[in-house]
């Protein structure tokens, strides 16, 4: 056997024993493969940013109704020190239930025996390969639980939703890209942003925890909420360039009434935002009025920025409102 080959043949054996390995630890390969919403924040890309916090907390709103925070706090997990990459994923309990299960992944640098004791010493109890948190601290009907898979990886949330994940790693993952409904529609989304969420608005809509997009109050906001049901599928992302915060998001449907009526209801928000801001915020008239509306045979999509400026002063001013308001 020549050099040539050999080599070859080392990296080929090489490579096939890592895939496994690789397989069990991707994360979206922990996410249930019958999620109707999974969102995913690159905190570790914003732990300088003044964004960070409001990406993190628009995500969990939209993928698990704010859940991710409350089962990071009982897991004693730090998003802002430990915590790298975060996904959050909500799938219901049973075909046609409203019950839902949430599951956390975080990618980061944990210590496991250490939160381990400092969990069971605070209530918590271990139970098989997870740790099971006090009666009530989280959910009412299910205990929450924490799981630390790896140094760099672990899993929090609904003890169901944490066996499953558990289990689902030692038979090589549940396939959420190739069985998840949502999962195949991923492609749709610009996986390389700092934050994104994909929301199944039908299945979505039947759980009671997760799946609401937030579009503002008043008439244009409402009449978008209401167009926005019309939809299958719903994807948002969000980037942080460090210069502006680039915004896309992408609306789903089969029906040209459906996207017809949801671009003249985009485009009749947008004019009504621009008239709302003008006086309170007229630097935003031109930000707004730069957003792009487009529409395809099977989809909807609205794209813009919003230079890192013109947030910072938003957000001062906003500050400065409720300062003044106590």
């Amino acid at each position: 056997m020549n050099r040539t080959l050999r080599i070859s043949l080392v990296l080929a054996i090489v490579a096939a024993l890592s895939l496994p390995a690789l397989a069990k630890d991707d994360a979206l390969n922990l996410v249930p493969a019958n999620a109707v919403t999974v969102g995913m924040v690159k905190l570790a890309e914003m732990r300088t940013s003044p964004l960070s916090s409001m990406l993190f907390q628009h995500t969990d709103k939209m993928s698990a109704d704010g859940e991710a925070a409350k089962f990071l706090a009982e897991a004693g997990l730090s998003p802002t020190k430990d915590v790298d990459v975060l996904y959050v994923s909500t799938s219901p309990r049973t075909t046609l239930g409203s019950e839902a299960d949430v599951l956390v992944i975080a990618e980061g640098r944990f210590q496991p025996e250490r939160l381990a004791t400092a969990l069971i010493s605070r209530g918590a109890v271990k139970k098989g390969g997870y740790i099971l948190f006090p009666q009530g601290k989280v959910d009412g009907n299910e205990n929450g639980a924490v799981a630390f898979l790896t140094p760099s990886l672990a899993i929090a949330g609904t003890e169901g939703a944490v066996a499953a994940a558990i289990q689902a790693r030692t038979s090589g993952g549940t396939g959420f890209r190739v069985r998840g409904s949502l999962g195949m529609d991923l492609a749709r989304v610009d996986t390389k942003a700092t934050a994104w969420a994909l929301v199944d608005v039908a299945r979505a809509a039947r759980l009671t925890k997760g799946g609401t997009i937030e579009t503002g109050k008043g008439q244009s906001g409402d009449a978008l909420q209401a167009a926005l049901k019309s939809l299958s599928t719903v994807a948002v992302w969000a980037t942080d360039t460090g210069d502006a915060l680039e915004l896309g998001a992408i609306g789903l449907s089969g029906d040209t009434e459906t996207l017809q009526l949801l671009e003249d209801t985009i485009r009749g928000a947008l004019s009504a935002m621009r008239l709302a801001v003008k006086d309170k915020a007229p630097e935003m008239v031109s930000v707004l009025r730069r957003f792009d509306v487009s529409r395809k045979s099977d989809s909807i999509m609205v794209e813009g920025s919003i230079p890192a400026a013109t947030l910072k002063e938003l957000m001062a001013k906003k500050h400065a409102t409720a300062v003044g308001s106590k």
